[in-house]
């Protein structure tokens, strides 16, 4: 049976390096005090079947930049190679100023010595390349002996970065070596597309799924950890079942939301919810383009006193009026439409058209080829891309499927009978890779 160990450590990013003579390092990012909040590398040597500290914890690198709140090294990596140790680090924050740089010592804890040719990896260097905010990398051997690297990046859609909703991405580009120091890409700026290293394979791949199985698979995700199970593959064969809770899509809690993570700038969503019949205007059952709690965009069917509605959610940035600072509780602005549905139980179709700088939100009542979409709001896709105030932005947007009783328990199921998600290559970002 596999029993999960925590270690002491107070911090993110945690790395455990194993010494050649068996002693087990954690190296993780973590602050002086509560006062100050300056970041450091921190490290210990731990026990790996207690997950306790036997030694302890001490700062071993405060970065490459001015010792300030902004440097925030982080992400460290350890290594043992040819002889000597390697700290990999990120730095500068997550922005446009993220980057890597190396150091080398005698031993995991240092000192260090600060590889001239930092950082080794800064894309931001030039805002007009087409990957940016580049960082938290490592670096591996392969079996054949050559060494690659990978790191985090984010492509913003036309140079705009207001328009990154695919959130932070994972570049893969080859890794050589000069007088004992790891060279990231020969030099060059992380790109798109690195020519005569890797096959230019698409990684876009259309998802299709009719729901005939007994289990989801594992591109589904949900936002927190069901109190219980809210949806079933057999309640209804040939459809997935979400059973409403109270919680509504952007509550601090778990509601009924099933997600999958866009893949492509540009990218079609679509499903059918059938036979939904709503009880009250509290009733509503839909598809979401969800980034978090406060970053979400809803089309579903609700109930009404004289029918079904359309119901169309959208949220946007509140703008700062005046000496009122913006905070959690008031960085968005939310709009709710309504639109009169013809039937009382008639199939729904949900169609999302992602674009690189938008979305676009449709139905259609009924399913022959003359229940045309109708598309009553396109949004930007800069509200699926910048935090709100208190917030991050880092993995993206995802598409999804929910039901809720926005507040009180529902009776009524709601049943989808296929995901479909189409990705297509953006050419917004083919200039700029050149």
């Amino acid at each position: 049976m596999f029993i999960p160990v925590g270690p002491d450590a107070l911090g993110y990013d945690s790395d455990l390096f194993w010494d050649v003579n068996g002693d087990v390092y954690l190296t993780w990012s973590g602050i002086d005090n509560a006062i100050d909040k300056i970041y450091g590398i921190w490290q210990n040597k731990i026990d790996l079947e207690t997950g306790n500290s036997l030694t302890p914890a001490q700062m071993i690198f405060a970065g490459t930049l001015p010792d300030d709140a902004s440097a925030r090294p982080e992400g460290p990596h350890v290594y043992h190679i040819n002889g000597s140790y390697y700290l990999l680090i990120a730095e500068g924050g997550t922005d446009i100023h993220h980057r890597s740089t190396i150091q080398r010592g005698p031993s995991p804890s240092g000192p260090w010595e600060n590889n001239p040719n930092n950082p080794i990896l800064f894309n931001g260097a030039n805002l007009t390349n087409a990957v940016q905010d580049t960082g938290h990398a490592d670096i591996v051997q392969g079996p054949d002996g050559r060494w690659w690297g990978v790191a985090l990046g984010v492509r913003p859609q036309g140079l705009n970065f207001s328009h990154i909703q695919l959130g932070r991405e994972t570049f893969l580009f080859p890794v050589t070596w000069e007088d004992g120091w790891p060279v990231f890409n020969a030099g060059l700026p992380l790109s798109e597309h690195i020519p005569d290293v890797l096959p230019d394979v698409s990684a876009l791949v259309s998802y299709n799924n009719t729901f005939t199985s007994d289990t989801l698979d594992n591109s589904f995700y949900f936002v927190r950890t069901p109190y219980k199970t809210f949806h079933s593959l057999s309640a209804r064969q040939g459809y997935l079942r979400l059973f409403a809770n109270s919680y509504a899509p952007g509550d601090r809690d778990s509601a009924a939301l099933l997600l999958r993570k866009q893949t492509a700038y540009t990218e079609t969503f679509e499903t059918r919810l059938d036979g939904f019949k709503p009880m009250t205007n509290l009733t509503e059952a839909g598809v979401s383009v969800y980034y978090g709690d406060s970053l979400h965009n809803e089309i579903g069917v609700m109930g009404g006193d004289d029918g079904r509605y359309i119901l169309v959610r959208t949220i946007v940035l509140n703008q700062q009026v005046g000496p009122w600072a913006l905070t959690t509780a008031n960085s968005t602005v939310i709009t709710i439409n309504r639109y009169k549905l013809a039937t009382a139980d008639a199939n729904v179709r949900f169609k999302v058209i992602a674009n690189p700088t938008s979305y676009s939100l449709g139905y259609a009542e009924g399913d022959g080829d003359d229940a045309e979409f109708i598309f009553p709001v396109t949004i930007d896709s800069s509200t699926l891309s910048i935090a709100p105030s208190g917030g991050f932005f880092f993995k993206g947007t995802s598409f999804g499927i929910y039901n809720t009783g926005n507040g009180k328990p529902s009776l009524i199921p709601a049943d989808f009978k296929y995901w479909k998600q189409t990705p297509i290559a953006s050419s917004l970002n083919i200039k700029a890779s050149q």
